[in-house]
């Protein structure tokens, strides 16, 4: 998986890395990505661009079209990591 982390969240792009999330820059990549995850009180919506929300081949092999989205505000790696493995903001449990 994809995910674009604002540059100021060095710590957290190297944890993200570590569990396996391939981790690009938000503001320089410039290809498709499946998720961003910022910090902060709001989302700057300029850095998702036609040319990363272009459809991508998921591991299902299925297209998916779209980025989600994750403030980490307040949150673990392991709850970061949850919401984006399951592509939800909560258990449902």
């Amino acid at each position: 998986m994809i995910v674009a982390v604002q540059s100021n969240l060095t710590e957290l792009s190297k944890a993200l890395s570590q569990r396996g999330y391939n981790v690009v820059d938000l503001y320089t990549y410039r290809n498709p990505i499946d998720a961003v995850v910022y910090e902060g009180g709001r989302f700057d919506f300029s850095a998702i661009t036609e040319e990363n929300t272009n459809p991508v081949m998921s591991t299902s092999s299925k297209s998916s079209y779209g980025v989600f989205i994750v403030c980490a505000n307040g949150k673990s790696i392991d709850e970061i990591d949850y919401m984006l493995k399951n592509r939800c903001y909560s258990s449902f449990f």
